[in-house]
């Protein structure tokens, strides 16, 4: 935005106020329709005396009026000059406001959520671990060619990366459940559950992050699970309870903790219930 001489206000200048209201005509009380004035001015405008008649126009009943758009400009000296007025009263159709709902969605900043692989480290094979997140609906309110809207961005999709190059079954689940964490009481968790099994760790000295400690123990180490979350979008216009879908899908990223996963291997003891040991 320049000033009226040209250059570039400094960021602690006044700057141009805008501003979106019905256009308003002055005429004299109790005037024939033709008698009013036709000079178009802003809202406020009117001397005493004065009626004030809107001018608007007609919209469908699914579209959506958007008044005159208004500027008052920044003068030389850093008073601000009379209302000019940049476009007429128009009405917004449900298609245009949906290709801005679109734009707003694909650049909207949607707060990554939680993901948690459940199990005390170190993870140890061939147990299930449950797999959930904390994804929840995102409302954004914003304002669309004049028209207040409310924008959510709605989870439907989990796609988890459980770091598993190893194990035959694979490394990646996609689901439409955020899964749930395990609590006392819950069954065991099984293969039904949100989550995964590591079943091997690779070749120690083979495969990077695997080794054998000095008890002879495989162990892999590092190894973090990923959440991709698709989300989808909606809109409705503020003060109504109709959503509408917005085309298309965002994705974020979110990633656990790394952790060790290893073997549970099987050993002979002493068996010393009662104090009377067998060795």
């Amino acid at each position: 935005m320049e000033t009226a001489s040209g250059r570039e206000p400094a960021s602690d200048e006044p700057k141009d106020r805008y501003a979106r209201t019905d256009a308003v005509m002055c005429g004299t009380l109790g005037a024939e329709i033709d008698a009013i004035s036709g000079i178009v001015t802003a809202p406020g405008a009117c001397p005493e005396g004065k009626d004030v008649v809107e001018i608007t126009v007609p919209c469908e009943d699914d579209e959506y009026e958007l008044s005159a758009l208004w500027v008052q400009r920044v003068q030389d000296d850093g008073t601000y000059g009379e209302s000019e007025q940049l476009s007429e009263d128009e009405c917004v159709s449900p298609a245009e406001l949906a290709a801005q709902a679109q734009r707003q969605f694909r650049s909207m900043k949607i707060a990554a959520p939680e993901a948690t692989v459940q199990g005390n480290p170190p993870m140890v094979v061939n147990v299930h671990y449950p797999a959930y997140t904390s994804a929840t609906p995102q409302d954004r309110t914003v304002t669309l060619l004049g028209v207040p809207v409310v924008i959510r961005a709605e989870p439907t999709e989990y796609t988890w990366d459980f770091d598993d190059p190893h194990s035959a079954g694979g490394s990646t689940l996609t689901t439409t459940s955020p899964g749930r964490a395990w609590h006392e009481g819950d069954p065991t968790p099984d293969s039904s559950w949100v989550g995964h099994t590591y079943s091997r760790l690779g070749t120690p000295g083979d495969d990077a992050g695997t080794a054998v400690d000095d008890k002879g123990n495989t162990y892999r180490t590092g190894v973090a699970a990923s959440l991709t979350t698709t989300w989808q979008g909606r809109f409705r216009v503020q003060g109504t309870s109709t959503w509408t879908e917005i085309p298309g899908n965002v994705t974020t990223t979110s990633t656990t903790d790394p952790t060790t996963v290893t073997e549970a291997r099987t050993r002979l003891v002493c068996d010393d219930l009662d104090a009377g040991a067998v060795c």
